[in-house]
């Protein structure tokens, strides 16, 4: 399968059932954020010729012969995207994991939609910076200059604002190493129950599974002499 990424030529064939996000991320895009699973919080928003969408959501499949730009390949190549600078000018994030989603949807907005940001954005979802800044730095209102021309008390930019608003920022879940291993963490579907055994025997034969770790595994060592939660067979210490 081919489809054009960020003006990058890619052939390869996704896997059964993956999505965009995923695909995107697996070829090293990782300014495509991995958020909800569910379309909801807007983390994953790339453009497919043009049109905003959640990756997430959006079958891999479907982007075969398509262009699709990332916010990694958003900005021009002698600088920033202007949208990309109005949110570094405007301070238009916190923690930056939602940024390059909000721009890429920022981005594709015409006049009328971004006469109405409540309604255009509400794909896109915020957790710490309250929109106000976010719908300054799309409006593009800068912040009021209080320090009369003077350079002390001066705004500056937060120190990882082009990172953040070019998907550079790194993330836990952005870090990829040779022969990454991933947990994954299997609760009791019993709220009040004593673990009688765990047959790992099959889990183990899985194609990819490395190692199963169970309560007998934990050490029952303290540390302290606080009070420590022990690994024992009820499974509301397990």
């Amino acid at each position: 399968m081919s489809m054009r990424i960020n003006g990058v030529e890619t052939d390869a064939p996704p896997r059964p059932g993956q999505c965009l996000r995923t695909f995107l991320r697996d070829a090293g895009w990782f300014g495509v954020k991995k958020g909800c699973d569910t379309g909801d919080c807007g983390a994953c928003t790339v453009h497919v010729d043009g049109t905003p969408v959640h990756s997430c959501l959006y079958p891999a499949f479907r982007a075969a012969g398509r262009n699709v730009t990332t916010i990694d390949g958003l900005a021009d190549v002698d600088g920033l995207h202007p949208l990309q600078q109005r949110f570094i000018a405007a301070q238009g994030f916190q923690c930056g994991f939602c940024t390059p989603g909000m721009i890429m949807t920022a981005a594709a907005l015409d006049q009328s939609r971004q006469a109405d940001l409540a309604d255009a954005l509400k794909g896109n979802i915020c957790r710490c910076s309250g929109y106000r800044a976010i719908a300054d730095a799309i409006d593009d209102i800068l912040p009021p200059d209080s320090t009369g021309g003077g350079i002390c008390g001066a705004p500056l930019p937060a120190p990882a604002s082009a990172a953040v608003v070019t998907g550079a920022a790194r993330f836990t879940m952005d870090v990829a190493v040779d022969g990454l291993t991933h947990m994954k963490i299997l609760r009791a579907p019993h709220a009040h129950a004593r673990i009688r055994a765990i047959d790992t025997q099959a889990a183990l034969a899985v194609p990819g599974v490395v190692a199963i770790l169970t309560h007998a595994d934990a050490p029952a060592r303290l540390f302290s002499t606080a009070r420590h939660q022990m690994a024992t067979d009820d499974v509301d210490d397990t």
